[in-house]
């Protein structure tokens, strides 16, 4: 009787486990990472570095808060829709959208610290969820950049105006804080000897730290202005622990470890051009460290194999953004262009070696012990636009920003079949996004 109940609370808590290791793909992109953060950062190919100056700058470089001298409110909404296609298959997949609230605030002290701080703040929510995470076996075919959690996410920023000690310099420091998921999941017999479970989550915060620098210089041929910005590795890690508990036999513990978001290290310059008041030219260069990314699932227990080594590879990714800008009494129009061309930092999918709990290869009776690793992406084209309207009245100034992209997604032939499959897959697609906010200063 120990033996047969032991045995069902093993089978009842393994198919609970692969019922959340194998749920069906749900596409959902970082927005940040993927979208840009605000509606005119997200038209001018998803630039900002070196003239964000709102809430946008919590994201981009929290160093441009420091030119505001104005109290601004935004709130706006975007969305995208991602058709992909994998062996002339349409790929199942969620839309993505969310609301985005921020505002930016001149801190009003005095004497030597008048017109030097300026803080910002800048909120992005999920419509239908507080976090959403997709753990899915290394071997099913997914969009492992594409498809990280959609989660609750914060930008704080403070700029520091450093005008008065080097003129044209700024400097701002911030932090990303993203939802983390932990908990535990008991499964126990109850009085008519039925299996019964009981889950038990917690969202932890998790701080990451925002640093960045601006430079504007005016000139005989234009302003200038340069943007340096440094992001810390961003992750939303899930840590969950099923035990089975009232049982003659205990049994072992078993964890769910995945990461079910994740942005790399960034290094971004910016460099930006205003040859009149009328005309913003900004180009781009970013450095993302994603060969620290260590996959999505991780190990269920302290001596459990690793899956294999997701081998990615650091991106280098150039942005250009162009906006053109007019007004006319108290109306001020602004239009907007950009491209970026994303590197993919993921290899084929294809056969890799298998590793121990201590990340070796894992060697069975002599033979190295492989899986297939099916993590699809390949490189895209992005390209944006938009445009904005801002109403000038005597104490207050309202604005409408619109942005909208496409996201070219190259076909790309992969080293493996799919599940079943004799010939090599293949995939391509496209992501279609659009948003909006209005702002009001004063």
């Amino acid at each position: 009787m120990t033996s047969r109940t032991s045995l069902s609370a093993l089978l009842f808590v393994s198919l609970a486990l692969l019922a959340e290791l194998a749920a069906p793909v749900r596409v959902h992109a970082s927005p940040p990472d993927v979208l840009g953060y605000g509606a005119r950062s997200s038209a001018l190919g998803l630039t900002g570095v070196s003239w964000a100056n709102d809430y946008e700058a919590t994201f981009a470089n929290p160093a441009g808060l420091a030119t505001q001298r104005r109290t601004g409110v935004s709130i706006g909404m975007q969305a995208g829709a991602l058709q992909l296609t994998l062996d002339d298959q349409a790929f199942p997949i969620d839309p993505t959208s969310g609301q985005v609230i921020g505002f930016h605030l001149p801190l009003p002290f005095g004497g030597p610290l008048k017109d030097v701080l300026v803080l910002g703040t800048g909120f992005y929510t999920p419509s239908n969820t507080v976090l959403r995470n997709d753990i899915i076996f290394t071997e099913i075919p997914q969009f492992a950049v594409l498809a990280r959690a959609q989660s609750v996410a914060l930008h704080l920023g403070l700029g520091i105006n450093l005008d008065k000690v080097v003129p044209g310099l700024r400097v701002g420091v911030g932090f990303s804080v993203l939802a983390n998921t932990a908990g535990r999941l008991d499964v126990e017999l109850d009085e008519g000897s039925r299996f019964v479970s009981l889950t038990e989550t917690q969202l932890l915060a998790g701080f990451n730290p925002i640093i960045g620098v601006q430079y504007d210089r005016d000139t005989s041929v234009g302003k200038f202005t340069f943007g340096l910005v440094w992001r810390d590795e961003v992750r939303s890690d899930v840590g969950l622990n099923i035990q089975v508990e009232g049982l003659p036999i205990p049994l072992p513990i078993i964890t769910i470890n995945a990461v079910a978001q994740y942005d790399p290290h960034a290094f971004v310059f910016e460099a930006g051009w205003s040859p009149t008041p009328n005309f913003m030219v900004a180009l781009q260069l970013g450095y993302e460290r994603w060969s620290r990314w260590p996959g999505v699932v991780g190990k269920s227990s302290e001596f459990s194999n690793l899956p294999p080594d997701p081998e990615f590879r650091d991106t280098i990714t150039p942005r250009l953004g162009l906006e053109y800008r007019t007004s006319a009494r108290r109306t001020k129009l602004a239009l907007r262009l950009g491209y970026s061309y994303e590197m993919t930092p993921a290899p084929p999918a294809r056969i890799a070696d298998l590793r121990d709990s201590e990340g070796a290869p894992l060697v069975i009776r002599g033979v190295q012990q492989t899986r297939a690793v099916r993590y699809l992406d390949s490189d895209r084209h992005v390209f944006t636009g938009g445009g904005g309207v801002e109403f000038v009245f005597d104490n207050a100034n309202f604005g409408l920003d619109l942005f909208i992209q496409l996201h070219r997604i190259a076909e790309r032939t992969h080293d493996v079949p799919a599940e079943g499959g004799t010939e090599n897959m293949v995939h391509s697609g496209y992501i279609l996004a659009g948003g909006w906010a209005a702002t009001v200063e004063w």
